[in-house]
């Protein structure tokens, strides 16, 4: 199977934010790990990957934020 230079960092990339994310709203990996899927914000890293490598780690946690409350999550 054929990966692209992109998928190589893909993983260790959404991994990173959800570790920050968590760390931003005082969860365990786990916690966030759970929150971001039940809210799709692990939906919108993946599909979003390309354009959201390139911005700083903050605006990320803002925008990942934002989607999680316009899909049901409460943290603020």
């Amino acid at each position: 199977m054929a990966t692209s230079k992109n998928d190589r960092f893909r993983i260790p990339y959404i991994n990173m934010i959800i570790r920050t994310f968590g760390e931003h709203f005082q969860l365990s990996v786990q916690q966030a790990c759970s929150y971001l899927y039940r809210c799709k914000g692990i939906h919108y890293l993946v599909d979003h990957y390309d354009v959201e490598h390139t911005l700083p780690v903050e605006d990320t946690i803002e925008a990942l934020a934002s989607v999680c409350r316009r899909n049901g999550g409460l943290l603020a």
